[in-house]
């Protein structure tokens, strides 16, 4: 009888393990599938190298300083709370970090163990050299509970776009899984803090469909953007980007 039981809890233990080694979990991060390969998945970063992107910095406020804009000697006005955060050193190590040129005005991204990353000062975003019209965009992230990204698709110029939201109050109510000045959700959705999660944005024709976790969170129609740059936003909070992938679509 004991030797039953043991082979028993032997043979739940080893299908217990052949079940994580084929869950996505188990894969290697930043790689494409034979599967994935087969379906037009293509790997939009490579966990080694900032290729295919570049730092942008973020748009001129409106008005420029003049017109309608800001008076000049006018003092700046402070971002909304929880807009900005405080922000991490560099890593900067040449041996453990890969980083992008920084343009005047923008961000520094790098990577560190294979995961895409922004630090230090001043706010602004990643730009994919390529510019994308229909597609399935897959992205997965790590982020504090309280941090403010987001995931901009079809961006003309490497500004506006569609902005897919990350973060969970928003002041005005666009929160995380809505496209900020486009569409809130139908209620609230919550990423996992502290831990990754996986963003997916299919843009076909006038349709967005953004899905979090597995949930849909928009499914709307728009014809505002129809092609443009995918763009990371980094807000001064610590985050993490891996598993950067795009599927092409007709």
């Amino acid at each position: 009888m004991e030797t039953l039981m043991t082979r028993k809890q032997m043979s739940l233990a080893l299908f217990a393990v052949l079940l994580w080694w084929a869950s996505p979990l188990a894969q290697t991060i930043n790689t494409i599938t034979a599967q994935e390969k087969a379906q037009g998945w293509q790997l939009l970063f490579d966990g080694k190298t900032l290729n295919g992107w570049h730092s942008s910095a973020p748009p001129p406020p409106r008005g420029g300083g003049g017109g309608r804009g800001r008076a000049a000697g006018a003092p700046a006005q402070a971002p909304p709370t929880g807009q900005t955060g405080t922000p991490t050193p560099c890593v900067g190590s040449p041996k453990t970090s890969a980083s992008a040129t920084v343009p005047a005005g923008g961000s520094h991204w790098e990577v560190v163990d294979g995961l895409l990353t922004a630090c230090g000062s001043p706010a602004g975003y990643l730009t994919s050299d390529r510019s994308y019209r229909n597609f399935v965009l897959s992205v997965e992230f790590r982020c504090s509970a309280d941090t403010n990204s987001g995931v901009f698709v079809r961006s003309p110029q490497e500004s506006g776009g569609y902005e897919v939201q990350i973060w969970r109050q928003q002041p005005a109510g666009y929160n995380t899984g809505a496209i900020v000045g486009t569409a809130k959700t139908a209620r609230d959705y919550t990423f996992k803090p502290d831990d990754w999660n996986q963003l997916q944005v299919t843009a076909d024709g006038d349709r967005i469909v953004v899905t979090l976790n597995g949930e849909t969170t928009l499914d709307i129609h728009d014809t505002r953007f129809a092609e443009g740059h995918i763009r990371l936003q980094y807000q001064m909070y610590p985050i993490a980007f891996r598993n950067i992938k795009i599927r092409p679509l007709p």
